[in-house]
């Protein structure tokens, strides 16, 4: 099963209440909560927020508007990571004496240019996405988009104590665009044939197969019945894992072909 052997999915509307909720909870919050730290390396509440004020206007200017001055050519992986972590930082630094309530008001702003451009948007085009290959459809472009998004907001909600409902009711989406970084990434040897089931907490499950000499593994629905192995992990431990976050060891469970099965621990969902 390929990318683009699925119906689109259309997650513009679960975008739209996604930035709601991020508005409101910032709103909320006090000067110091603004400056609590984060699980995000060393960047606090305010710098999660920038960097995300950051994502959407490099959107616009990019992609809506065709101005790809701000763009970072590099083609090896390592140096494009360190080039953007640096392109990042410049500009938190930049925007730092900036207010609360400005950056506030411009996320409204920024969101609601958003929304207009996502609706122009063909699902079926084509799209791209460093972590789940080369091209990918426009939807799960999209998709992704709402995956860092709602990462970078469980990181704030986490740093104040006010999580609430949020993580639960957006985490299968985001663990649904998430495993797609496994046929893209996977690159363990085994025999053609080989299957791993992958469970990530949900109420349905996935496995892997490798389908060529070559290495390449292919995501396929539901779990098989005799697989060389199994990667069980509960959903809160999972979307961590995934992005490169502390997690619970314990809350993984590998059977079978361990060796096998434990190179799913590198998987990531993000650049990092």
């Amino acid at each position: 099963m390929q990318l683009r052997d699925l119906e689109p999915r259309d997650v513009r509307p679960q975008l739209t209440q996604e930035r709601r909720e991020l508005l409101e909870l910032l709103s909320e919050l006090t000067a110091d909560e603004w400056l609590l730290p984060t699980a995000a390396a060393e960047w606090n509440v305010k710098a999660v927020v920038l960097h995300l004020l950051d994502d959407d206007l490099g959107w616009l200017s990019r992609l809506r508007d065709g101005d790809t001055s701000g763009q970072l050519e590099v083609e090896e992986y390592r140096t494009f990571v360190d080039a953007l972590d640096a392109k990042n930082q410049r500009w938190i630094s930049g925007a730092w004496g900036l207010s609360p309530r400005v950056i506030i008001d411009l996320l409204k702003f920024s969101g609601e240019e958003m929304d207009r451009w996502w609706a122009t948007l063909d699902l079926t085009a084509e799209g791209g996405v460093i972590w789940a290959g080369d091209s990918v459809p426009e939807w799960f472009d999209i998709a992704q988009d709402l995956t860092e998004r709602w990462v970078h907001q469980m990181q704030i909600r986490e740093a104040v104590g006010k999580v609430g409902d949020y993580a639960e009711r957006y985490l299968p989406l985001v663990l649904e665009t998430f495993v797609w970084a496994l046929p893209h990434q996977f690159r363990r040897p085994a025999p053609v044939g080989s299957r791993i089931n992958v469970d990530l907490g949900l109420v349905h499950s996935w496995h892997l197969e490798r389908v060529h000499e070559s290495g390449r593994w292919e995501l396929n629905a539901g779990p098989v019945v005799e697989p060389a192995a199994s990667f069980a992990v509960a959903s809160d431990t999972a979307w961590r894992l995934l992005t490169g976050a502390k997690y619970d060891d314990g809350a993984v469970t590998i059977s079978g072909d361990t060796r096998l099965a434990a190179g799913l621990l590198g998987m990531r969902g993000i650049i990092v």
